[in-house]
This record gives structure tokens, C-alpha cells and sequence, in this order.
């Protein structure tokens, strides 16, 4: 975001911008030595500490330790307004708070009134709601203008897709910095909001290595003319019942022979039923999966986009004794309704 001006992710109920707001302070107040001041105009600063504490941000030190302050502005249910609306007072009050802890950066969650007064030394963020169709530009709503104002634009939204949510973020404006004006798939996690595929328009230079691994069937190796090369990604397809669990079992138990950890992950199928049936065929993983140099997964029960798939596997994979160096996944086509281009 950029530093010392203002940024306005606008979206609409449930895409994230609160906590887009929230882990922006936090990762500012706990890894960049940056504290902020948080402004809540829809929730109470003690509703969004509990909300949050499932994130495990630590939101209690940070608050006791002058890192990070909440300050609840809701207007009272029974207000009347009279006369001009007046925001001075609120800010004197902010710059005061700012210069007390040192702020640096400050978050103003659903202000729907551009703050042109803020400090420069403040790194601002404006949340939006906008009642538009998938995030779109609110250029019709009361405070559409506050997009030609602001310095950065971040558009959140929040569809289905053939029933399946899906959330997006788009930068829609970046003044003074290049950015990529696609838009990228995210996902609210346990550590927040986690982009689930990372993307860039500068071509990423990739460790090549000629090194094969074996398959697990002699005769194919030799068709594919040694085997698989370690880190290619290989597509198995066929019709039921033409053996691709059995290639993909046969390539995880001769991962487990060359003693490397390995996960396998099932879309379709228990991960004990895998074992059970690739028994019949002479694939015996039973006694990997009980020294841990195997994991088997089943991923039926995942609810959600291929992105939440995808991320889920990633967190497994992390929380593996040690990182897999193969992956197999079965019946993937289980997802394909689920799929974008960006996965």
C-alpha cells in the first residue's frame, strides 16, 4: 500500500474489508514496528476483538501493549442529525492519539466520508460499502467520489460461482506505481486473508533439474524413458476403471521406498478405502502410514472453491514433521466445476 497516503478497499457485506483493515494494523504493529489506531464506525472495538482472536494475531498484547488502540465512533441508534456534520473534533482528538503512541498507520473501517484532513506521516485505509453487484465501482452511490480521491483503490467481492463462494480482490488504481490490474482469488483463513495463488506478469526463472524418479512400474518407466522428472507436474486421465489410482499408489509407494515423505491426497474416496484397494493390486502403503512417511488424505469433505482446496493441502503440507517431497492427488476431477482460470 502506499506509504504516507490513503487506500480505499471498497466491497460489499462479507468480502473481507474489515479484516483487510484489521491485518493491515497488525502486521504493521507486530512485524513493522508501525502502530495504528483503528476506527470503528459499524462494530464495537470490543465485538471486532473477539471476532478476531480466531485469527490468533495476538489482538490482547498488541492493544495492552500501546501497538495498537480501537476507537468506537458509532452514532447512537436514536440520532437526529441537525446542522452540518462535523469530523474536527473527532480528528483533533485522532492526531492526538496518533502523536501520544506514535502511530503510523490508521484504519477508518466504513467511513463513508473522504478524510482529506489526515496527517501526511499517516499511512491511511478507508473501508466502503458499496451495494454493487460483485464489488464494483459504487460511481452511483452517495460517496462514489471518494474513488477519484483516494490514492489506492482495492475492490473486494464476494459471489458464488455454480454455488460455490468465491472471493476476489482487484486493484483497481495505484497512483504513482505499476500493479497487476487482474483479478486474483482469496480466501479468509485461521491467519487471515491469504491469497490462495500467487501471480506475476515477470517470468519466474524455475530450478530445472534432469534428475527422473520412478513411476513405480518398471515398463513404464522405460516408455517415459527413465520416469517422471522430480518437480514436473503429471496429469493421469482416463476413463473408470482404467488404473489411475493404481499409477498414482504404485508412484507413492515408490516415493516411501526411497524413504521421502509423501502425501496423498483422495477426492473421492476415504483415505482407508484407497489402502484397502490398492492392497488388492500388490500396493501395500499400510505400513507407511504408520511409521508417519505417508500421509493419506481424503479431501471429499472439503466445502468451498478449488482455491480453499488448493490452501487446505498447502496447510497440510506445513504441518507435515517434514515438508512432502510428493504429492499425489486423486480424482481431482471432483473440483473441475469449481475451477477458474487462476488455479
Amino acid at each position: 500500500l502506499p506509504h504516507g497516503r490513503t487506500t480505499l478497499p471498497v466491497g460489499g457485506p462479507g468480502s473481507g474489508k474489515t479484516i483487510f483493515g484489521l491485518q493491515f494494523l497488525v502486521h504493521g504493529a507486530a512485524d513493522g514496528a508501525e502502530p495504528g489506531i483503528f476506527v470503528a464506525f459499524v462494530e464495537t472495538a470490543q465485538r471486532i476483538v473477539a471476532n478476531a482472536r480466531s485469527f490468533g494475531w495476538k489482538l490482547d498484547a498488541l492493544l495492552a501493549g500501546g501497538k495498537l488502540f480501537l476507537l468506537d465512533v458509532q452514532p447512537s441508534p436514536d440520532l437526529i442529525q441537525s446542522g452540518d456534520f462535523d469530523l474536527g473534533a473527532m480528528l483533533a482528538g485522532l492526531e492526538a492519539q496518533a502523536q501520544k503512541m506514535g502511530a503510523r498507520r490508521i484504519v477508518f473501517d466504513a467511513l463513508d466520508i473522504m478524510m482529506v484532513l489526515l496527517p501526511d506521516e499517516l499511512t491511511g485505509l478507508i473501508t466502503a460499502k458499496s451495494g454493487a453487484a460483485g464489488g464494483q465501482p459504487m460511481s452511483q452511490e452517495p460517496f462514489g467520489f471518494m474513488q477519484f480521491m483516494v490514492d489506492c483503490g482495492v475492490i473486494l467481492s464476494h459471489n458464488r460461482v455454480l454455488g460455490v463462494s468465491q472471493r476476489d480482490l482487484r486493484v483497481q488504481k495505484y497512483r504513482g506505481s505499476s500493479f497487476d490490474e487482474n483479478e486474483s482469488p482469496f480466501l479468509i483463513s485461521t491467519d487471515g486473508i491469504q491469497r490462495a495463488v500467487e501471480r506475476t506478469g515477470d517470468r519466474i526463472e524455475m530450478n530445472v533439474t534432469s534428475e527422473r524418479l520412478t513411476s513405480g512400474v518398471e515398463r513404464l518407466d522405460t516408455m517415459l524413458g527413465g520416469g517422471y522428472y522430480r518437480g514436473a507436474n503429471v496429469l493421469i486421465t482416463g476413463s473408470p476403471g482404467t488404473a489411475k489410482t493404481t499409477l498414482s499408489g504404485a508412484f507413492a509407494e515408490a516415493a516411501c521406498l526411497r524413504g521421502e515423505r509423501t502425501m496423498f491426497v483422495s477426492f473421492d474416496s476415504d483415505g482407508y478405502e484407497v489402502i484397502r484397494n490398492l492392497a488388492s493390486v500388490g500396493i501395500r502403503l499400510q505400513p507407511y502410514t504408520d511409521d508417519s512417511s505417508l500421509s493419506v488424505i481424503s479431501a471429499r469433505t472439503i466445502a468451498g472453491s478449488a482455491q480453499t482446496c488448493l490452501l487446505r493441502i498447502k496447510t497440510l503440507t506445513t504441518l507435515a514433521p517434514a515438508f512432502p517431497r510428493s504429492v499425489t492427488c486423486r480424482n481431482f476431477r471432483s473440483t473441475r466445476s469449481r475451477l477458474t482460470d487462476h488455479s
